[in-house]
């Protein structure tokens, strides 16, 4: 893979992580309110989960959902999602506003996120 096309991939990447992360923030700050905030996060986690999946692969790295894919997904999410759980738990204790909380918590773990994806999604043709 040429450095052009990893650069094009990752920007990709960000579109689509950009959208995902969109979906996550608005169910957060639905349910944040009303159910624990923990619980909302995580539900939010899940509409991210699911678009990004979809977005992932169709978009960014053009390949075809498989089961082996939605496994190494599902699995590579999961230590995401422990990555962001940590920097959610950090942000809450800080006491940051809730409407900054996702946006932080991103920004941190994404790059990780990134690299985690792109090997699970792309290891088989």
């Amino acid at each position: 893979m040429t450095s052009g096309r990893s650069t094009h991939e990752f920007l990709k990447f960000v579109v689509v992580g950009a959208v995902s992360f969109i979906a996550h923030n608005i169910v957060y700050l639905l349910l944040c309110n009303i159910i624990p905030h923990a619980v909302a996060y995580t539900l939010g986690y899940a509409s991210w989960m699911i678009i990004n999946f979809t977005l992932s692969n169709y978009v960014t790295f053009h390949t075809k959902p498989t089961v082996r894919r939605a496994v190494g997904f599902a699995i590579s999410s999961g230590v995401y999602y422990l990555i962001q759980l940590g920097g959610f738990t950090l942000c809450r204790l800080v006491a940051l506003p809730d409407v900054i909380v996702t946006p932080v918590v991103y920004t941190v773990s994404f790059p990780i996120n990134f690299l985690m994806v792109r090997y699970v999604l792309k290891r088989e043709k």
